[in-house]
């Protein structure tokens, strides 16, 4: 819990920075949060997998994604007085973050190295099968990742931010007394 409090808390902050930007720069903080998200998600998967019962590990690895959806899609309510805009602004960060998820697992593969794939790293280019390897890393695991988990990022995540902002301006916004704009 106390891990869930501190990311969102983290998130917010991040948001709360950009409350008086212009439009396109708070789209940018919030692919900046995809991209930061991404990163850390993919080292938080393989410390949660190696860790407690199957459903703890199903429940934590993907509640963990609304975390920084939460904070986004009602930081865009509230802002831009939308709900559209809120369903836009979760797909969008979701969308961004399993990109960066993916890219991410080949930068560790090439540039970084994983000790159970040695054949990957840089350092072995003079291999003849090397760069077919990498072909393969890109169109299997990179692309295919993406394209599997894309749907979900764009309908669910505008799903999810649909109702964060639909919530937020029909039943909070009222009795905040003002939306902001």
């Amino acid at each position: 819990m106390g891990l869930c409090y501190t990311e969102i808390m983290a998130v917010s902050e991040q948001i709360k920075t950009a409350t008086e930007t212009p439009s396109r720069k708070r789209w940018v903080i919030y692919g900046s949060i995809g991209i930061t998200f991404g990163v850390f998600d993919y080292f938080f998967q393989q410390t949660v997998s190696q860790h407690s019962s199957l459903i703890a590990r199903v429940v934590v690895i993907y509640g963990i994604w609304l975390i920084p959806l939460i904070p986004i899609a009602l930081h865009e309510a509230r802002v831009s007085n939308s709900i559209v805009k809120s369903a836009l602004a979760s797909a969008l960060t979701w969308s961004v973050a399993i990109v960066s998820y993916y890219f991410y697992m080949a930068v560790e593969l090439i540039i970084i190295g994983k000790d159970s794939r040695p054949e990957l790293q840089f350092s072995n280019h003079q291999d003849p099968y090397y760069w077919s390897n990498i072909g393969q890393i890109f169109s299997g695991d990179v692309s295919g990742g993406i394209v599997e988990w894309i749907a979900l990022a764009v309908i669910g995540g505008g799903l999810i931010g649909f109702t964060i902002g639909f919530v937020y301006i029909r039943f909070i916004a009222p009795h905040l007394g003002k939306t902001e704009n």
